[in-house]
């Protein structure tokens, strides 16, 4: 036990060390930190955090506000700046020319943090692009090699698309170079469906197509509402399944029509 003197002396010490000091209460606070039953409590509060663009505002990524709520990157930053001959090459007229008849939305997108490349979230939305693959291989082997090809073609892009945007984030010339080829490819498989449907005629379309291509829209249109981390990542993940889907369905169909 520690003499009454030296205790005495100890406590002045304290007190005196106290006045230059933080606040007791924000140092029990930080201590808290590692005990008790106040550890979950504390972790929630002090999440980390990140800046936003404008420096304005603190935003903890583990939070509902950053999950479930946000804007779209067009609503947030506006028309892209850096469509140019770097970014482009060859391709800037027809980026020029997207830009321009959209005002600058088709060459935006979404920004997905927290998820990367590496984080489970982030792989599981770039496995989905594996029904692309399957549905194009699938279509090859019955014997439409063109509608597969283009098909299995729409889905490397989209991979590489997807791949880019969770690995550089917001605002890269590299992200929207691959979404413009994005455009492409899908368009080109997109419109090979629908030129079988009118050869097909839509009457005769089978109601499981017609309902996964609903579906599809639907998800695709969800997309575009909730244009950031991981509501956009939920709801483009359906669309690559469900439109994969719907591209087999319509594939299969014209090759019984076509008796392929």
């Amino acid at each position: 036990m520690r003499p009454p003197i030296l205790l005495f002396a100890l406590l002045l010490q304290s007190a005196h060390s106290l006045q230059s000091s933080p606040p007791l209460a924000f140092v029990a606070s930080r201590a808290s930190k590692n005990c008790g039953g106040d550890v979950l409590r504390h972790r929630q509060q002090r999440t980390k955090q990140y800046l936003s663009d404008d420096d304005e505002e603190i935003i903890p990524i583990n939070n509902d506000r950053s999950i479930l709520a946000g804007e779209s990157t067009f609503q947030k930053y506006g028309r892209p700046s850096d469509i140019n001959s770097d970014s482009f090459g060859p391709l800037l007229p027809i980026a020029e020319a997207v830009d321009e008849v959209t005002g600058g939305w088709a060459l935006t997108y979404a920004d997905l943090h927290p998820a990367t490349p590496r984080t489970t979230i982030g792989q599981a939305f770039l496995a989905t692009n594996i029904f692309y693959a399957a549905g194009g291989l699938a279509l090859g082997v019955q014997g439409d090699w063109f509608y597969g090809a283009l098909t299995e073609l729409a889905g490397i892009v989209s991979f590489i698309y997807h791949y880019s945007q969770l690995e550089f984030g917001k605002n890269r010339s590299e992200v929207r170079l691959a979404l413009l080829v994005d455009y492409f490819t899908a368009g080109a498989a997109l419109i090979c469906g629908g030129v079988y449907m009118v050869q097909m005629g839509i009457d005769t379309i089978p109601i499981d197509a017609l309902l996964t291509a609903v579906g599809a829209s639907v998800c695709l249109a969800l997309c575009w509402v909730w244009e950031f981390g991981y509501p956009y990542i939920f709801w483009h993940s359906l669309w690559h399944i469900l439109s994969a889907l719907t591209g087999y369905l319509i594939g299969q169909d014209h090759l019984l029509s076509t008796g392929g």
